[in-house]
């Protein structure tokens, strides 16, 4: 999954092969993903999954602290924990692979009809899910009324940020500039959202 999403933050991901990720993986069988994961679009869901899995934790330690601190959250703390998450989405070089991935899928795959993990009602996505919801309400949006479209869009100039600033080597080249960028960005989508 690492080896694929690289190669998904990089390339549309329709012209990745297979054999491709199985050789950037270390390995030599052709066959390795599809035989772990069916198939191309099996691999995104499973991609998506795993990162949604992994977002799930510090956005409902942030819940927690919210609600800990005797507050409800704000509409500024509802994109902060929809957001801030992808920052720790990095791979063994400090890219924002996911975010890549993330911005290739929007643009390309999700109009196709390829589901999101956030698609799917689970435990696994139950703090994504409390989350969206929260800001629907948040900002007054019917659940049919293009709330969802906002919300993407929010979160999609978040992860296209980080993969420019990742193209720029903003992260490793100037810290702070990075940081500003990314409060500036967050302050952006809360303004928008509001």
């Amino acid at each position: 999954m690492i080896a694929a999403e690289s190669l998904f933050a990089d390339n549309p991901i329709e012209s990745v092969a297979l054999r491709e990720i199985a050789a950037k993986a270390g390995n030599g069988n052709n066959n390795a993903v599809q035989y772990h994961f069916g198939g191309k679009d099996e691999l995104v869901q499973a991609i998506f999954a795993w990162r949604v899995t992994q977002m799930e934790v510090p956005r409902g330690e942030a819940y927690a602290g919210i609600h800990e601190a005797g507050r409800e959250p704000a509409l500024a703390d509802l994109v902060d924990i929809l957001c801030r998450p992808l920052l720790g989405l990095v791979d063994a070089h400090g890219r924002h692979t996911y975010a890549a991935f993330l911005t290739q899928y929007v643009i390309r795959h999700r109009p196709g009809g390829l589901a999101h993990a956030a698609d799917i009602v689970s435990e696994s996505t139950s703090v994504l899910r409390r989350l969206l919801a929260d800001i629907h309400a948040a900002c007054g949006f019917s659940q049919i009324g293009g709330g969802d479209y906002r919300i993407g869009l929010a979160h999609l100039t978040f992860a296209n940020m980080l993969a420019m600033s990742d193209s720029e080597r903003l992260p490793s080249r100037d810290p702070a500039a990075f940081r500003e960028r990314v409060e500036a960005t967050l302050a952006m989508i809360i303004r928008a959202l509001s």
